[in-house]
């Protein structure tokens, strides 16, 4: 089923985009988010911060509950359909946060992730973004392509995408906007031929 609006951008909810997407492993469930998120949202992101602060620009500010309630607020209508990931089939904690950007052009949609600290090396984050790998290639069709972009320093997050058959595209710089960032990004690229091969 098509999904999206004109021009391509995304909003929520969006036709062919399940609200909630078995995982599938480890009894995990993503769940597009709810205003009433905010403060489990708020708990993982603080306890995460130190990690987070590495290589993520928005962690930078310390967080309030006002704040993430003003994010999840902002999320329908726009250009970002975010999940977060919560275990025991969506009944247990949330582990952490995960979505689709619409920003780098028609036809490509761009799959960003993070994992709280106390859940990393897990599997938490491979077998999440492999899922929404699969639905945005079933819900969009007119998605050729899908991005996954993370700075080579990052060894983590860099680890996910070869195992889920993205291939390295290129590296390009960018803006340093965190204190672990290298200036670099590494984009990770799966094509829809590719993936159904």
């Amino acid at each position: 089923m098509a999904a999206g609006t004109a021009g391509g951008r995304l909003s929520r909810p969006t036709a062919g985009v399940p609200d909630q997407i078995a995982v599938g492993a480890h009894g995990l469930v993503l769940r597009g988010w709810r205003v009433d998120d905010a403060p489990t949202l708020l708990a993982a992101i603080e306890a995460s911060l130190p990690e987070l602060r590495g290589f993520m620009p928005w962690a930078m500010e310390t967080p309030t509950l006002e704040t993430v309630e003003a994010f999840l607020r902002s999320l329908a209508p726009g250009q970002f359909m975010g999940f977060g990931l919560f275990e025991d089939g969506g009944a247990g904690e949330l582990v952490g946060g995960f979505g689709f950007h619409d920003r780098r052009g028609p036809g490509t949609l761009e799959i960003g992730y993070w994992v709280r600290s106390d859940r990393t090396g897990r599997g938490y984050a491979t077998a999440a973004a492999r899922a929404l790998t699969e639905v945005a290639f079933a819900a969009f069709p007119l998605v050729h392509r899908i991005e996954i972009r993370c700075d080579p320093a990052n060894v983590a997050s860099g680890a996910i995408p070869p195992k889920l058959g993205y291939r390295l595209d290129r590296t390009e710089d960018v803006e340093v906007e965190a204190p672990a960032q290298t200036g670099r990004q590494d984009v990770w690229v799966l094509d829809r031929v590719r993936s159904a091969s």
